[in-house]
């Protein structure tokens, strides 16, 4: 009887180790499958969820890019969450509002836990409230400042320690933010100057991230039909690979310069 016992509780033992072992190397091929291949290029993208955020995201997946794209309500964006699923292993979505530094610090958790070095990095997300002359608010100047000058600042200051040696900051500025071209009164005023806020501080980080060669520089896009300009010239899949092929060609001494989409240097 106890020979039986002892049998039947071997067989048992053996059994369970068995399972755990099969357990084990089904968990340890998951976090594998789930690794990323740190020898291709990496991007990274705010404001993802539409317009050019999007189409970068969308470029960058076609050149075989692995994508960082961010939003501050990725649950709702349909479009990302498809190509997602299109694009396994090769799309990560993060939640971002760049104005909030607790997001900026999830976003600074989750580049060392996937252990990412950024190759290039889009500036994007952005708003344009306008108000004419007569009726400013500190609500409407404050908005523009704070998601286009302060939101980029933080999001240059969270990714810097992940940005490789050699890597690529650009800073979507706009054509709106050249104290040369302004010249004509218009409701878009603080946008204007958050803009102007966003190509001094293209300057400044040129200087702070120079020792690891890292070129940082503002894009005016151009004239780019997206919801915030309606009245664009250039379509969102157009423009994207002109900025691309402009980005591509930089160098150290282009960093810290404001261009425009094809390269070509803009007056402050």
């Amino acid at each position: 009887m106890f020979t039986f016992i002892y049998k039947n509780l071997k067989s048992l033992i053996l059994s369970i180790a068995l399972m755990f072992s099969l357990y084990s190397f089904s968990n340890s091929y998951e976090l594998e499958s789930e690794s990323i291949n740190t020898n291709e290029k990496t991007a990274i993208v705010t404001g993802s969820n539409r317009g050019m955020g999007l189409g970068w995201v969308q470029h960058f997946l076609s050149e075989g890019y692995t994508v960082v794209a961010t939003a501050r309500k990725p649950e709702k964006a349909t479009e990302l969450q498809n190509l997602k699923k299109k694009y396994k292993g090769k799309l990560f979505i993060q939640k971002l509002d760049v104005t909030s530094e607790e997001d900026q610090a999830a976003l600074g958790e989750m580049l060392k836990k996937k252990n990412l070095k950024i190759d290039i990095a889009i500036s994007n997300a952005g708003v344009t409230v306008q108000e004419d002359f007569g009726n400013w608010t500190v609500k409407g100047f404050e908005i523009n400042f704070k998601v286009n000058t302060i939101g980029v600042a933080l999001f240059a200051q969270t990714i810097a320690p992940y940005l490789k040696n050699g890597a690529t900051l650009v800073n979507l500025s706009s054509g709106a933010g050249s104290i040369t071209y302004q010249k004509k009164s218009s409701p878009l005023d603080a946008y204007r100057v958050s803009k102007a806020g966003v190509n001094m501080l293209t300057r400044n980080l040129s200087a702070r991230l120079e020792d690891k060669q890292i070129i940082v520089v503002s894009i005016t896009p151009g004239g780019v039909k997206t919801d915030m300009n309606p009245n664009g010239k250039l379509s969102v899949s157009e423009a994207i690979p002109i900025m691309y092929e402009s980005i591509s060609k930089l160098t150290m001494e282009n960093s810290g310069t404001f261009i425009n989409n094809k390269g070509k240097v803009m007056a402050w």
